[in-house]
């Protein structure tokens, strides 16, 4: 067999994925993939000039981005992220474990530690890393992973690529956990994964109960902070403080893209912990280290999620008080209780038409569809960030509820 047979039997795949962005974006006005979004940096207003044949190039409000505590623009943290550059180069000389370490890297790392309560943590270069390193650090062959059916993508391929036996439970459903357990082979580590705040619906894990059935059985659990930090609990600092606890968590990580506006991703934990996970986490000890920028602007944004939780405060005030409004004119939210909003459309068309309807209108939110989201349940991935005001809040919610009305989602 040649190169241009194998080819021939790869296209059947190219073509699948091309004739299915072709079908949701079937004229340029549909587009909402991989748009490069033209940020202001001092406001949640975009522009995509070039775009849309229909786009006149007025800012459109941004209602789909990851930046909750609205410090991507924020003075403080570009001056961190430029003196790092400065200091250090743009980037390291390696690895962590060879001539990769710079002085910052412990610094942000002692940050964490002290602000998540733990002995010690460790930076990697992304959130999915993180999760892929942990876990195929912690399991192996012989073990046994419990995971919530609707985990990040980054959990399922670490327990696929760690060879352990993966079970999945009912979504954020404590007795299934505990009847999964009961089932489960228990001559190796247990380990039970959980995303504290769920990405695309915006609910919230239920760390007691699933504490109090780990502890039953003997499984450690950890749990993935990506979209709970700077969001949850009375000081944004994640799931512990949403249930005002100190150590319900075994082992907690999480990403340095969301709430913190850099790229990275973080574990902390005990020190013996860090010390296995810095020679036993591949991505970790096989990938280049954060660059000094992004632990720069990290370290930055930490410190003033320590010292403005007024950020937090304001999160979790407008969001509630979006989705009341949205709620009380017929729009679905699934079960969200964060800043993370869905907008339930139904099929994918039907996500893709309300996007369209919402950016001609003026404010961007982007659809979520199949396989990411369940068939029938695509929707717009609405979060609330700091940088939203009041008056950002009400335009939004007037023109979703707007477009919902013409396409057919909520009476008019």
């Amino acid at each position: 067999m040649n190169a241009s047979e194998g080819w021939q039997r790869l296209e059947s795949r190219l073509e699948a994925i091309d004739r299915r962005v072709r079908s949701l974006e079937s004229d340029p006005s549909r587009r909402n993939s991989f748009i490069p979004y033209i940020v202001d940096r001092d406001s949640p207003y975009t522009n995509v000039d070039g775009q849309y044949p229909d786009h006149d190039g007025q800012p459109l409000l941004m209602m789909s981005g990851y930046s909750y505590l609205g410090l991507g623009g924020d003075e403080r943290v570009v001056e961190a992220a430029k003196a790092a550059v400065e200091q250090y180069g743009t980037g390291t000389h390696g690895v962590r474990a060879l001539a990769g370490s710079i002085p910052l890297h412990r610094e942000l790392e002692a940050e964490l530690a002290r602000l998540l309560g733990r002995e010690e943590a460790l930076a990697f270069g992304s959130g999915y890393a993180a999760n892929v390193g942990t876990i195929g650090a912690l399991c192996g062959p012989g073990d046994t992973i419990l995971i919530d059916k609707i985990d990040h993508a980054s959990i399922v391929d670490g327990c696929q690529l760690s060879g352990a036996k993966v079970t999945r439970f009912r979504h954020n459903d404590p007795g299934h956990l505990d009847r999964r357990l009961q089932d489960s082979d228990d001559s190796g580590l247990r380990l039970v994964i959980v995303d504290s705040v769920y990405s695309m619906d915006g609910d919230i894990a239920p760390l007691p109960q699933l504490r109090e059935v780990c502890d039953r059985h003997g499984a450690l659990l950890m749990v993935d902070e990506a979209h709970a930090l700077g969001v949850i609990g009375r000081s944004g600092l994640g799931i512990e403080d949403h249930f005002d606890y100190e150590h319900l968590v075994d082992i907690k990580l999480g990403t340095l893209s969301k709430g913190i506006p850099a790229t990275g991703g973080w574990v902390v934990g005990s020190s013996r912990l860090i010390q296995h996970l810095k020679y036993a986490a591949r991505p970790f000890l096989f990938s280049a280290a954060l660059a000094p920028a992004q632990a720069g602007a990290a370290l930055a944004a930490l410190r003033i999620l320590e010292s403005e939780p007024e950020r937090v405060t304001h999160i979790q005030n407008e969001a509630a008080r979006l989705r009341a409004i949205l709620n009380e004119a017929g729009l679905q939210t699934g079960l969200s209780e964060t800043a993370v909003i869905p907008l339930i459309a139904g099929s994918d068309e039907g996500a893709y038409d309300l996007a369209t309807a919402c950016r001609k209108a003026g404010v961007i939110g982007i659809p979520v569809v199949s396989p990411a989201v369940p068939t029938s349940l695509a929707r717009l991935r609405i979060a609330v960030t700091a940088n939203h005001t009041k008056a950002h809040i009400d335009t939004a919610a007037e023109v979703f509820i707007k477009a919902a009305r013409e396409c057919n989602l909520i009476e008019a």
